[in-house]
């Protein structure tokens, strides 16, 4: 190693942030020493940091979305190599919970999420299985930093079983839901997308959208209904944590109809929808939450093959010493996605 040394961004306690020099972390015999390039920031880590997670303890070093350079390996490392590009998960699952030992690894039942070892800082450590290569040379770090949040994306859309022609509603087009959208359309459906922010439904256009729609403007329930010719919505994501959104899409479904809480909704709040809508409909409603290795593999695949474009959606890219100002601009829902520079070097 070149440094000693290396930046974090230190949260002491909830609402609190500064810019720390540490000793640089030593990894273990199977780990990797990832040198970080960009990182993203998730509204996961604003509710974090406002301490309203109560999963979440202090201090600690935030962030989970990240892509970089293998600087060093353990001597137990088989497969990754000093120099590589990847993208790192920073969710360490024990792979022997029955969760884990049944495809079902993002509700691991022993998840170990480092207090000290989040991306908001110059280098990470993971295991090497942990560890995702970026094969395509010509995949931009920036756009592998999305990996961690489309396999969550990907798994949201798995879930749904979707078949090519379908429509699919997406309520809800900030970052996530325009990464939504993108899956749909490579699974070849017909894709109608709700949000109240116009500026967002002109990107979700760009994107590919078959149809958009400003619910501030338009009954979004009659726009489907048209659309579909009475149909409704084969399936359908609401990517907002609104207990409200959800009830008004039900009834958008068609026969059979799925649909995916894929937001968590806080504060917690109870879903008051008539249970003969999903009796006769034969509505499947189901949620999803965080990623499995098969999702990730499978997203890292299409920013790969770009299938996805991920680039797009930064609207702001800042220094790694203006995560509080990033923090803010999310907070307040400005623009896209909030993007780290940690070492523009790395490319």
């Amino acid at each position: 190693m070149t440094t000693d040394t290396m930046r974090v961004m230190w949260a002491e306690r909830p609402n609190e942030l500064e810019v720390r020099r540490v000793p640089m972390i030593q990894i273990e015999e199977d780990e990797v020493l990832i040198k970080v390039a960009y990182a993203g920031i998730c509204p996961w880590d604003v509710r974090a940091f406002s301490g309203l997670s109560s999963s979440v303890a202090f201090p600690r070093i935030l962030g989970h979305e990240m892509a970089g350079v293998v600087m060093e390996v353990g001597k137990n490392v088989k497969v990754i190599k000093p120099g590589q590009r990847v993208v790192p998960d920073m969710g360490i699952k024990c792979g022997v919970c029955k969760a884990c030992r049944s495809g079902r690894e993002n509700r691991c039942q022993n998840p170990v999420f480092r207090q000290y070892g989040g991306g908001f800082a110059d280098y990470v450590r993971v295991p090497e299985r942990n560890v995702h290569i970026i094969k395509n040379k010509e995949t931009k770090l920036q756009a592998a930093a999305f990996v961690e949040p489309l396999a969550c994306v990907v798994r949201g859309q798995d879930i749904l079983h979707l078949y090519p022609g379908e429509f699919e509603l997406i309520a809800g087009i900030g970052p996530i839901g325009l990464m939504h959208l993108q899956v749909a359309k490579a699974f070849g459906c017909q894709v109608i997308v709700s949000d109240p922010v116009p500026e967002r439904l002109v990107k979700a256009k760009e994107l590919g959208a078959d149809w958009v729609v400003n619910p501030n403007e338009t009954d979004v329930a009659q726009f489907v209904k048209d659309i579909t010719g009475g149909w409704g919505a084969d399936a359908a994501v609401v990517t907002v944590g609104s207990a409200r959104l959800i009830e008004q899409v039900v009834p958008m479904l068609a026969p059979g109809g799925r649909l995916n809480i894929f937001a968590g909704v806080y504060p917690k709040d109870a879903l008051q929808i008539d249970p003969n809508l999903i009796h006769y409909g034969e509505f499947v409603i189901t949620g999803s939450a965080d990623s499995a290795p098969q999702n990730f593999n499978k997203a890292l695949d299409l920013v790969e093959n770009r299938m996805v474009n991920t680039e797009t959606l930064i609207s702001h890219l800042l220094d790694l010493e203006e995560l509080g100002k990033g923090f803010e601009i999310v907070k307040n829902r400005q623009g896209l996605k909030v993007m780290l520079e940690v070492d523009s070097n790395l490319k």
